[in-house]
């Protein structure tokens, strides 16, 4: 037997073909996926403030909760009226003949009418209740605790209302369990009084700045600025979800904004939100993917991708770009002449090209240079005579000023190149 010991530094012998650890299949569907989770991503965060929810306990149209006016959205668009959401302080297309229903809050969120182009129907609902939001259910609220006090008060809606009337006050009942009964009204077309049970802390409105609509046993509920479509309502509690689960309120609220519809003359309703932090903010992602920047986009999308198939589909190495400018004599001459033509100052060429036919001329017929020019001009205009020629030199030195365009030049370089070829008896 032999003790002898084996080689193990020669390695492992291959046992196989090597072979590819990702397929391009693979590799061509990762950059796709990846592409398009880019892009997904890249639009979606341009529009994320749109995307949101808005369920966020306050008393705006895309709030659930008790103060909010979920409710109210929904009971227009059961009853299949025209209902749309404004994101901005001035209404602009069809939504201006539209009701706008304007809700101000008691929270942090800004009330500075002073932003708002109040210049279609609007109805205004004052904010009553100071709430916060439920600590184990989203979208919901709960009153303040005590010592902080539950409602607002009645000087901070005052002041909510100065861009829009100044003569105004506000009176709240302590009671909280009151029989409201609002008296007939003709706008309504009511023939006797209509009367809700249980009422907490009834809020009115009144003063010398509007003029009562809707009238109760305890003050006015819904009150118009004078020569404006400017309407405000006093009491929230008529409007929103929390109100609306009573359906006495709820047939009430759609009446109260049905007389405004036809009062006005508007068509549909229109929720504004700008009031409330949903104003519809602009940014770059926004601006290039929306109209009218959209076509650009596209365009620079479709060059890079036939600047990506192009780098795909090219075969070998890319042709050595020439100089602009060539080299030699005649390359020269042509370029001189390309610049020229491209300045457009060709026919300042016409009285220098003259006078080198001109000496051409004179050189090929021997004429002494030492003679005056006067009688070299009468020379060459016999030459012309005897030659037969069609022009003399006297009536083309007269016009080889008188070009006014490269079209000009060429009639007279024409002539000139005729007459020279008739008097030397030569063509080139």
């Amino acid at each position: 037997m032999s003790n002898a010991i084996k080689n193990t530094l020669e390695g492992r012998k291959n046992g196989g073909t090597v072979q590819a650890i990702f397929n391009p299949r693979t590799i061509i569907l990762l950059v796709v996926l990846g592409v398009f989770s880019f892009g997904a991503f890249f639009t979606l965060s341009g529009f994320s403030g749109d995307l949101k929810s808005g369920n966020n306990g306050g008393t705006h149209a895309l709030s659930k909760s008790a103060v909010g006016y979920g409710g109210l959205l929904h009971l227009l668009k059961q009853n299949d009226n025209t209902v749309n959401l404004s994101r901005s302080y001035v209404v602009r297309d069809d939504d201006r003949y539209a009701v706008r229903i304007v809700s101000l809050t008691g929270g942090w969120f800004s009330n500075d009418l002073d932003e708002m182009a109040l210049d279609t129907p609007t109805l205004i609902i004052m904010p009553k209740w100071r709430t916060r939001n439920h600590p184990k259910q989203k979208g919901w609220v709960q009153r303040l605790n005590k010592p902080n006090p539950d409602m607002v008060k009645t000087g901070k809606l005052i002041t909510m209302l100065k861009p829009v009337v100044e003569d105004i006050e506000f009176n709240r009942s302590e009671e909280d369990s009151v029989k409201v009964s609002i008296f007939a009204s003709v706008n309504l077309g009511t023939d006797e009084d209509t009367s809700f049970y249980n009422f907490e802390h009834l809020q009115t409105i009144m003063g010398d700045g509007v003029q009562p609509v809707l009238v109760s046993d305890k003050g006015t509920i819904l009150a118009q600025v004078p020569d404006t479509e400017v309407y405000i309502l006093s009491d929230p509690d008529f409007m929103n979800t929390l109100g609306l689960s009573h359906p006495d309120r709820a047939e009430f609220a759609y009446d109260i904004l049905q007389m405004i519809e036809e009062e006005t003359g508007a068509t549909g309703y229109v929720f504004d939100l700008s009031l409330h932090g949903f104003v519809r903010s602009q940014n770059l992602i926004k601006l290039a993917i929306t109209p009218p920047f959209l076509a650009a986009t596209l365009c620079l999308l479709a060059m890079g991708l036939l600047i990506a198939w192009q780098a795909k589909s090219r075969f070998g190495d890319p042709a050595q770009a020439s100089g602009n400018l060539a080299m030699g004599k005649l390359s020269l001459i042509m370029n001189a002449a390309g610049f020229i033509k491209i300045a457009g100052r060709e026919y300042k060429m016409a009285a220098d090209y003259a006078d080198l036919t001109r000496k051409t001329v004179l050189d090929t017929l021997h004429i002494p240079s030492a003679l005056p020019e006067k009688d070299k001009t009468k020379r060459l205009d016999v030459y012309s005579k005897y030659a037969g020629a069609d022009s003399n030199w006297t009536d083309l030195e007269a016009e080889k000023t008188s070009s006014k365009n490269a079209n000009d030049l060429m009639k007279n370089a024409r002539k000139l190149y005729k007459w020279r070829g008739d008097i030397t008896h030569e063509r080139n």
